[in-house]
C-alpha cells in the first residue's frame, strides 16, 4: 500500500467521523422507514420478538445522551470499517 492510499484511507476515516459527529444533530427526529412501515403493517413493537437484544437501542447511549449518540455512531463506524478491513484481508490472502 503506497501512501497515497494510506493519505485516503485517513481521509475517509475522518470524514466518517464528522458524519457521525454531525448525524444526531441534523437528522429527523420522526423518520421514515423500517418503523414506519411496521406501524403502517400493523405490527406494533409489542408484538415483535427480540431474538438479540441490541446494545445500543435507537443508536443511543442513555447516561450520555446526546454525546453517547455521536459515541455509539463512531463506534459502529470504526466496527464496520474493522470488519471490512478483516474480510479484504482474508479475500487476499486467498487470492
Amino acid at each position: 500500500m503506497d501512501q497515497r492510499d494510506k493519505t485516503l484511507i485517513v481521509v475517509a476515516i475522518i470524514i466518517c467521523v464528522i458524519i457521525c459527529c454531525l448525524a444526531p444533530f441534523i437528522a429527523s427526529g420522526d423518520p421514515d422507514g423500517l418503523e414506519k412501515s411496521a406501524e403502517d403493517a400493523g405490527v406494533s413493537e409489542e408484538k415483535a420478538i427480540v431474538v438479540i437484544a441490541p446494545p445500543f437501542p435507537d443508536y443511543t447511549f442513555e447516561p450520555l445522551e446526546s454525546i453517547g449518540e455521536v459515541g455509539v455512531l463512531i463506534l459502529g463506524a470504526i466496527l464496520t470499517l474493522i470488519c471490512g478491513w478483516g474480510i479484504a484481508e482474508i479475500v487476499k490472502r486467498r487470492s
